[in-house]
């Protein structure tokens, strides 16, 4: 019978549950926490929807068993300068440091008297959060070290984990990258994640020699859960809520995403919800309705991209991986443009995250260009002609 509540499916879309449904990543694990409980850093990187956010909570369960210390969890992807990082961070610290609003009322004043905060109450939560008045750069230095002063006199170990660490480079009011190295040099006790998904924007503050960050942090990359771990897992979760999955159309879905952790789980998630049987004709109706759903989307894109953007973006997509997209044989088999006119088009679409370098060649070391939507490609691959083997 299929679910009939919204938390029951065994596959989440919207965020980390339970260790029960979260599927593999041990290894990734192990590495996350032993770095944290040694004293070192760690930047953590993989393609947006790859489940680092998932992992980084996952992990945090473990953490969070260490004896007098604390978890904060940050996603700064919203910041747009210094102020927004201060207040996403202030109310990271607030909510794992405060547990309850009782708690919360008795601290602030104390920890917060220099900050001038306001404080709101959640009409619906009732939860109290944390505004800051915008300052001068100088000003919002000072809040950031002050933030870190709270944590310091915490006597706690506290692991931190700061999502979308890359989005500091875009702040135009602060070299944050400095001040923040600053800080944790003289923060013994606060251990931390940088996480992120813009692969060259993140590795700029920690491979480049020039940078504060530079080698300051172990490296962690996060790839795709593997294919038969994956596909057992979803058979698993299906055969515990009394469905019968074959295995063969768990590998069929994890193929068709490319192994995508976001699009997979989707996919799982949808079949759940189907009535009846889960075979092939399931699986095969529910990525059609997938494709189907993806028109409006598709339409804005055709839109919104110059030809010689549309046309790389759907060859690519129709490839699946492509190692020299301005390659002649590729240029050929697609009826592109020219390999100069190209090279610009594949620029315009790393930027705006459609196409991205998942991994290099093993033999030639050149990058392997992907889409970055799985459902994007299968719309290329068979919207027109949705024949699925």
């Amino acid at each position: 019978m299929a679910a009939s509540k919204v938390d029951d499916t065994p596959f989440p879309v919207t965020g980390y549950v339970s260790p029960d449904l979260f599927c593999d990543r041990e290894e990734e694990v192990d590495i996350i926490t032993s770095t944290l409980k040694h004293g070192r850093h760690l930047m953590l990187y993989s393609p947006r929807r790859y489940g680092k956010t998932g992992l980084i909570h996952h992990a945090f369960r473990t953490l969070a068993k260490v004896r007098g210390s604390r978890t904060v969890f940050a996603d700064i992807y919203a910041a747009r300068n210094a102020h927004d990082f201060n207040q996403i961070l202030l109310n990271a610290v607030h909510q794992a440091l405060n547990p309850t609003a009782k708690l919360f009322m008795k601290n602030v004043m104390a920890w917060f008297a220099s900050l001038r905060p306001v404080v709101h109450v959640d009409d619906l939560t009732g939860q109290p959060s944390i505004a800051l008045e915008p300052g001068t750069p100088k000003q919002e230095a000072a809040t950031t070290r002050e933030i870190f002063r709270i944590l310091n006199e915490q006597g706690r170990t506290i692991f931190l984990a700061i999502d979308e660490f890359q989005e500091i480079n875009r702040f135009k009011d602060a070299r944050l990258d400095a001040l923040l190295r600053t800080e944790l040099q003289n923060s013994p006790n606060v251990h931390c994640i940088f996480s992120g998904s813009q692969r060259h924007m993140l590795l700029d503050l920690f491979i480049d020699a020039k940078a504060p960050f530079y080698a300051s942090a172990d490296q962690l990359h996060l790839g795709p859960i593997a294919r038969r771990t994956y596909a057992d897992f979803a058979v698993r979760k299906m055969k515990e809520r009394k469905r019968t999955f074959p295995m063969d159309d768990a590998l069929f879905c994890y193929d068709l995403c490319q192994g995508h952790t976001y699009y997979v789980q989707t996919l799982y998630n949808r079949l759940y919800a189907e009535p009846g049987p889960l075979g092939r004709a399931a699986v095969i109706r529910v990525v059609q309705a997938v494709i189907r759903s993806q028109d409006a989307m598709m339409a804005t894109f055709r839109s919104a991209l110059t030809k010689h953007q549309w046309d790389l973006l759907a060859a690519v997509c129709r490839e699946g991986k492509v190692l020299e997209p301005t390659a002649g044989a590729f240029i050929k088999k697609y009826d592109l443009a020219t390999s100069a006119t190209l090279v610009h088009a594949l620029r315009a679409l790393m930027d705006r995250e459609l196409i991205y370098i998942s991994a290099h060649d093993e033999e030639s070391g050149k990058p392997i260009y992907v889409p970055y939507n799985p459902f994007m490609a299968l719309w290329f691959k068979y919207r027109r002609s949705p024949q699925l083997a």
